[in-house]
């Protein structure tokens, strides 16, 4: 049996090695237009590699077919990649949940990766980016060689220097696959009328996404501003949601409630009356932050704080508890950790990933219409989707 394996990164050499761990005797052969196998693992978590969590569950993956993902994870959370991984030599850790190499080096596990594929006898092919594949009699042609299994483990856009330039779903419309409309996700937001004296303040907020004028999503942590709009953990999760209608309400005191911090005004005003009002909630915000709010709320930001109506107080209070952000955009392909979008979940089988248009082809990894959240969601979907491709691949 010959298997190709299109794509080197993750996805691509979890499903060689399960390949090869199922059926010694199989032939298997990645084709990686990189000069190395496994570049984006070395980027991800910072140089750590954020590689799982150990609250693996659908509700962190967006989807057109959520009840695809519930279950491919079925049976696969966070206790079958410790396995796997404890199983080529990289013990694991975790640090609030994220899991990461007990060396916290992600070219420990690139390197443990290849070191496998090599001990098992999988035939790396760098710098050999496929032109063409073609489906024939049951069997699959990769540019003119000839193989009895296909697993597409491309990626799907996001890093494209690092070789994520959407050639998997090409190939897989080319076959008939139905391919969803691709967007940047995990990745930083641009708003309308973007406030430059923000750039570069961070703090600590609640970020909603309100689509539709609906509240969908909500994360907690820091938001960073930007001269073209948002960052941040919180701000980059929820910009998977991101379809074209979309606006980010924040909360910059989310550990107050509005009755709360409209009381702690009132009393401020009083202490504080002589200060600018951009200037006397310095102790909560930074000032061009409460400058923002205050021009929301309508009210002069150079205004004697202690000369305010009630009112006016309650009015401040309003728009530090929901600051909104139109959003027009995210920031392109090269910024975003992973792709909103792929190979339709309804022409796979969640239990095998072999495709239901072909026999013999398997999809793995980003290519699939699976985006996870920060926090190792989006390399747990490659070890196990590339586990499950590569395993049924060599056995049927």
């Amino acid at each position: 049996m010959k298997i190709a394996v299109i794509g080197g990164g993750a996805a691509g050499l979890t499903a060689a090695i399960f390949a090869k761990r199922t059926n010694s005797a199989a032939a298997v052969t990645v084709f990686e237009s990189n000069d190395r196998v496994g570049r984006k693992i070395l980027s991800t978590g910072n140089g750590r590699c954020n590689l799982s969590n150990v609250d693996i569950a659908a509700r962190h993956y967006i989807t057109e077919d959520p009840a695809f993902v519930e279950a491919a994870l079925k049976g696969r959370a966070f206790d079958f990649v410790r396995d796997f991984f404890a199983s080529i030599g990289v013990p694991l850790m975790t640090e609030e949940g994220r899991a990461y190499p007990r060396s916290m080096r992600a070219g420990a596990v690139s390197d443990a990766l290849r070191f496998e594929c090599a001990r098992l006898g999988v035939d790396l092919h760098l710098n050999s980016r496929v032109k063409s594949i073609a489906a024939l009699r049951g069997r699959f042609t990769v540019d003119d060689e000839m193989f009895d299994r296909l697993i597409i483990a491309t990626g799907g856009k996001a890093a494209p220097t690092l070789g994520s330039d959407g050639l998997g779903l090409k190939l897989a419309a080319g076959l008939g696959h139905k391919v969803y409309e691709t967007y940047p996700a995990l990745v930083q937001l641009r708003v309308l009328d973007c406030d430059k004296s923000l750039k570069g303040i961070r703090a600590h907020a609640r970020a909603s996404a309100i689509v539709h004028g609906e509240s969908v999503r909500e994360e907690v942590g820091e938001v960073q501003f930007t001269d073209y709009g948002l960052s941040g953990v919180p701000i980059m999760q929820l910009s998977s949601l991101f379809r074209g209608d979309m606006d980010i309400a924040l909360d910059l005191l989310p550990e107050r409630d509005f009755t709360s911090l409209a009381d702690e005004l009132v009393t401020l005003s009083d202490r504080c009356g002589d200060l600018p009002l951009c200037d006397f909630m310095g102790g909560y915000l930074h000032k061009n932050l409460t400058r923002r709010a205050a021009v929301g709320a309508g009210l002069d930001p150079m205004a004697k704080a202690g000369q305010l109506t009630l009112r006016e107080l309650k009015q401040l209070a309003s728009a530090v508890k929901n600051m909104k952000f139109r959003v027009v955009g995210t920031n392109s392909w090269p910024n975003a950790q992973t792709t909103r979008g792929g190979v339709d979940t309804r022409e796979i089988d969640p239990k095998t990933m072999r495709s239901k248009l072909f026999g013999g082809l398997y999809f793995a990894g980003e290519v699939v219409d699976v985006c996870g959240d920060c926090g190792g969601y989006n390399l747990h979907w490659a070890w196990i989707s590339g586990a499950m491709a590569g395993e049924n691949a060599a056995k049927e």
